[in-house]
């Protein structure tokens, strides 16, 4: 199979998670959804946080530290794991610059933000997704691929909520989530082609979104900081999350 049939899989697997997690917002059942919603996410934290470092960052080093030109190919990881944190980090300051400057979006401005940040950082998954069917170690692939659809269940449903807020109806938040899904299948068919057409971008790919992952993740962890303090560290759901992923990784 080449790498545009893989990278389809990859991202449509991930991009459909996304798509069945936003089916609870059509039952018009705003308790079932927020039910789902709160048991989901701390454990979608542990989950994401893992996999960036287990599936992502970790496999990234491990694939080039044996290479003959492994300081260069140690420093262009390190850079692509850099670029992924940088690549959120403006995306957030961007949109919040538009939040300051466009008095409609400030009326809903955590949900534009947060739906905005779910497209955004929904490509480099996407581009993970893909690559990761390319990796050569089946069961590596199909672990870090698992990883993002699980998390990526709750991320649906939340993403139509933040629909919802920003007043759409559940029809239309429903396909708006699932649009969001669709930027991982994108992202999902460019991380396969690439990873299977040029050699030795696979790396920088796993590095790159894992970075991303990162970024996203820490800055789910400070919010809940913010409201539980370090006791988040120790919560069932979180932890988890972390040993679930740890054990995906280890089969």
């Amino acid at each position: 199979m080449n790498g545009l049939l893989w990278g389809l899989l990859g991202g449509g697997v991930s991009g459909l998670a996304t798509t069945l997690g936003a089916i609870p917002i059509l039952l018009r059942n705003k308790k079932i959804s927020s039910f789902l919603k709160n048991i989901n996410m701390d454990f979608v934290t542990g989950v994401m946080l893992s996999a960036a470092a287990f599936a992502l960052i970790w496999p990234a080093y491990e694939k080039v530290v044996n290479r003959e030109d492994k300081n260069v190919e140690l420093i262009l990881v390190s850079l692509a794991l850099f670029s992924g944190v940088l690549f959120i980090s403006t995306v957030g300051k961007l949109i919040e610059h538009l939040n300051r400057h466009n008095s409609n979006m400030k009326k809903n401005k955590k949900a534009m933000m947060f739906v905005i940040a779910m497209m955004v950082h929904n490509f480099p998954e996407g581009l993970a997704s893909g690559a990761a069917m390319t990796i050569p170690e089946t069961a590596q692939g199909f672990s870090l691929l698992t990883a993002i659809a699980v998390q990526n269940v709750p991320e649906g449903l939340t993403t139509a909520l933040s629909f919802v807020t920003l007043g759409l109806n559940p029809l239309v938040a429903f396909i708006g989530a699932m649009g969001t899904g669709l930027v991982e299948l994108m992202g999902g068919i460019i991380g396969g082609y690439l990873s299977h057409r040029i050699d030795g971008v696979l790396p920088l790919l796993m590095a790159f979104a894992g970075g991303a992952m990162v970024s996203v993740t820490v800055v789910e962890i400070i919010e809940r900081l913010k409201v539980e303090s370090y006791r988040f560290f120790v919560g069932p759901s979180f932890l988890s999350g972390i040993l679930i992923m740890i054990l995906f990784n280890n089969l």
